[in-house]
């Protein structure tokens, strides 16, 4: 029989070991964040694949394979491993918030009558995120979004929207006057939906999201230098974020700046270089500025990238742009 010194040299030991295991696991799930950010996804899946032979039930790396696999535009691979994540630790909104997204881009690759049998999922999962963590920006607009997406006999509907829209202001004021203003947008009524966005924007400075729309709502009151200066705010608060200088080059192009569109869309490119939206963009700016040969190598890249990424809209506007061009 070990006597209570020896004994208690073992456990402490012990609690040692496991301690530096949970340092190490931490330290390589730092590392994949790191490497899934910067889309180094090869690299990520290594660092994850390595921890998980390690330490099989770690829901966060479980998870972390979850949004590389969604990055990667493989959902169904998602969702299992979301469902792994849940299985470990159902009380983490985020494991939700994933299920919830990957299904949704699942939804996107499917038949339109297999896609209306996911949405009380999809549906589920995003309420079940926002019951997990009602302060959670992520999985409140993932909530939002679908009621404003999803048609009434699917659980949407802009009534649900507003109504969502008017909860989430005891919690999230800026959210919720963003909310209101996208409602707004979508009835056609776009003075009133830049006044929301002001309120959300007073609420909340510095939340990159608002200065996007009204950079976009600008646009569409032809308001090109406004659209600019928030399109530009974005770019300062989200400098790694290819969407804020997609949205930038977008501000230029509807300007009538092609040079300096296409300077912006090749900066989001150089953050993201397979970013489909500014591949067209870039085709686009390049079309406009009398470069047709490198518009045409520019739209047929992004056919290519948005045919592997199920990426219809941006695909059939390329593809309309080579016909118009002979190409």
């Amino acid at each position: 029989m070990l006597s209570s010194p020896r004994l208690l040299a073992r456990l402490i030991t012990a609690m040692a070991i496991v301690a530096c295991s949970n340092l190490w696991a931490q330290s390589e799930l730092d590392d994949a964040t790191k490497s899934l950010k910067a889309r180094n996804y090869p690299a990520a899946q290594a660092l994850l694949e390595k921890t998980l032979k390690a330490t099989p039930n770690n829901a966060d790396a479980l998870a972390l394979m979850g949004e590389l696999q969604l990055a990667t535009r493989a959902p169904e691979k998602a969702v299992e491993y979301a469902d792994k994540a849940i299985a470990v630790d159902p009380t983490k909104s985020r494991y939700h918030l994933l299920r919830g997204n990957a299904l949704g881009m699942r939804a996107q690759q499917v038949s339109m009558l297999r896609a209306l049998t996911m949405v009380g999922d999809i549906r589920g999962a995003y309420e079940k995120a926002v019951e997990l963590d009602a302060r959670s920006r992520p999985a409140r607009f993932a909530l939002f979004n679908f009621f404003l997406i999803a048609p009434s006999v699917a659980g949407g509907g802009l009534d649900k929207a507003q109504s969502f829209a008017e909860q989430t202001a005891s919690v999230d004021a800026a959210a919720s006057h963003q909310m209101k203003g996208q409602i707004l947008m979508r009835q056609k009524k776009p003075e009133s939906a830049y006044a929301a966005f002001k309120q959300a924007l007073a609420a909340d400075p510095r939340l990159p999201s608002i200065h996007n729309s009204m950079g976009y709502l600008a646009i569409e009151l032809k308001q090109f230098d406004t659209a600019l200066e928030h399109f530009q705010k974005q770019a300062e608060l989200e400098p790694d974020n290819a969407n804020s200088f997609d949205s930038l080059a977008d501000g230029w192009l509807a300007k009538g700046k092609p040079d300096e569109a296409a300077a912006a869309y090749r900066k989001a490119l150089a953050i993201n270089p397979l970013y489909a939206s500014s591949l067209r963009g870039l085709g686009k700016a390049l079309e406009q500025a009398g470069r047709t040969q490198e518009a045409i190598a520019h739209y047929r890249h992004c056919v290519q990238i948005g045919t592997q990424n199920s990426l219809n809209s941006v695909v059939s506007d390329s593809k309309a742009r080579l016909e118009a061009l002979g190409a």
